[in-house]
């Protein structure tokens, strides 16, 4: 019963560390290479964020992420080692001859398939609803490889909110809820985790003492974000002005943060969800910053590259069309901005088209709005044909978008692949 059933789920990292010159320093000792210098004309930050476990104890090092391809890598390989250790001899009532014995074979079995997810918001909901898929797909009678297991497989979902899906409208946010309940995930809403150890939380009640530990193999943080250290070591390089909340980086309405003199300002452009972008819509008495969604990186990083496409000169305000000297070759393309009004560049304006999220079972959530106008709110099946079409427009190529259909196809065919690589 002490035999590892998964990885390490923190990747080895590395130090910058700076010289008293200002120079930069790497310690080799933890797998840094050497360190080059490049110039550049425009510094494009679009590093995203981290995740913020560390305001649990033992939650940076027990939890598992869900930012990288790495995180999704450890997570897989963990799962399946859940499932294989699950399915040992040794942790079956048949291999003991007494029952005390038999009794702890199954708590173990039991604790190794019992999966806690930290975060009621999309993420977590989403990471719920496609466990559960997996899952039932794996465990099935009569092909699936872990059938046996089917009853001990559980899923609890951690929230500290009194509502999932706080961003949605308050019809879906009941459908989330009873959607993950139908499927079997234990929904712990107005909770919060005390601590996370290797093969336990400790989680309790909003207002009261009273903390209960629950043993499982795994739990994955989907809760909240933080700044990456290049997002603070960047802070460190600007004025004071430009630390927004969160930790985020101020911008402008052309994406610049502010910086300590006319010849730096414009060389640095903040993107996604390092940059703080305060917005107002016509509903709000203030402006609020954007949310950290891939719908804003998304709308952010085509503006800026039209910007930059377009030669904007990007140290005035608002950034414009440069002089062009006699000697300089003809462009058709400055002409064609000038006809159309674009002599300056106008600012970054976010159109919000609403919200999507998976629950499982083929069945989605859909939300659809066009800037500040509510649409139509849907649910169920018709959700879920929304959902995945809007997965695959949102490819960045045909190539990609021809293999995740693929994949789907082979998945409903012959089911999951869960080999352990």
């Amino acid at each position: 019963s002490d035999a590892p059933c998964r990885l390490d789920p923190e990747p080895v990292l590395t130090s910058v560390v700076y010289d008293d010159d200002g120079s930069v320093r790497r310690d080799k000792r933890m797998g840094a290479g050497d360190v080059i210098e490049l110039n550049y004309d425009h510094l494009l930050v679009t590093v995203g964020t981290a995740s913020r476990s560390s305001i649990v104890p033992g939650a940076k090092e027990h939890c598992f992420n869900l930012k990288t391809s790495q995180d999704s890598k450890r997570l897989r390989t963990a799962i399946g080692e859940a499932l294989e250790f699950a399915a040992r001899p040794d942790v079956q009532e048949f291999y003991y001859p007494d029952e005390n014995s038999r009794m702890r074979a199954r708590e173990e079995r039991r604790r190794r398939l019992r999966i806690a997810v930290v975060g009621g918001g999309p993420t977590g909901v989403e990471l719920s609803g496609e466990l559960c898929d997996f899952f039932a797909q794996v465990c099935r009678s009569p092909d699936g490889a872990y059938q046996r297991l089917r009853e001990d497989v559980e899923v609890i979902l951690v929230h500290g909110g009194s509502e999932l899906l706080p961003s949605m409208d308050r019809e879906l946010r009941g459908r989330a809820l009873s959607a993950l309940e139908d499927q079997g995930v234990k929904v712990c809403l107005n909770t919060r985790l005390k601590e996370v150890g290797q093969d336990y939380v400790a989680i309790g009640e909003k207002g009261s003492d009273e903390v209960q530990t629950i043993p499982l193999a795994i739990t994955i943080w989907a809760a909240g974000n933080a700044p990456v250290p290049f997002v603070k070591e960047l802070l460190s390089q600007l004025p004071p002005c430009a630390a927004g909340s969160g930790g985020r980086i101020n911008v402008d309405r052309w994406c610049r943060p502010p910086a300590h003199s006319a010849d730096a300002f414009g060389s640095v452009l903040v993107m996604g969800d390092a940059a703080c972008f305060e917005s107002q819509s016509k509903y709000e008495d203030s402006p609020s910053a954007l949310p950290q969604t891939a719908q804003v990186a998304g709308q952010q990083g085509s503006f800026v590259a039209r910007m930059l496409n377009r030669g904007y000169d990007m140290q005035t305000t608002p950034p414009g069309l440069p002089e062009l000297s006699a000697d300089q070759a003809f462009s058709v393309l400055r002409l064609w901005l000038v006809f159309r009004g674009l002599e300056e560049a106008p600012g970054f304006n976010f159109l919000s088209l609403g919200l999507l999220a998976y629950v499982g079972q083929e069945e989605a959530l859909n939300q659809v709005m066009v800037g500040d106008v509510p649409l139509f709110n849907y649910s169920g099946k018709i959700a879920f044909v929304l959902w995945r079409s809007v997965y695959l427009a949102k490819q960045a190529s045909s190539r990609n978008q021809a293999l995740i259909a693929f994949d789907w196809l082979r998945t409903e065919a012959f089911g999951r692949d869960i080999t352990r690589l």
